[in-house]
């Protein structure tokens, strides 16, 4: 049975930049966070410097990192 290509959700990815913005936190912290190894799965390096974040992914590592 095929799949519908267009019902797929495309993954949204943010930089830590919208990532700081959205949960109220300082460059530094969010760097430091992202440095977890809790996030490893959220975060995405296209490139050596280039950073990007998976924001589904994100939510629930937060979800869990700040509910136990």
């Amino acid at each position: 049975m095929a799949t519908n290509v267009c019902s797929k959700s495309r993954i949204k990815y943010i930089t830590p930049k919208e990532f700081a913005e959205q949960y109220c936190l300082s460059k530094a912290q969010t760097y430091k966070l992202l440095a977890k190894p809790i996030f490893k799965e959220a975060v995405f390096k296209p490139s050596e410097k280039l950073i990007r974040i998976n924001q589904d992914k994100a939510y629930e590592i937060m979800q869990q990192y700040f509910n136990s």
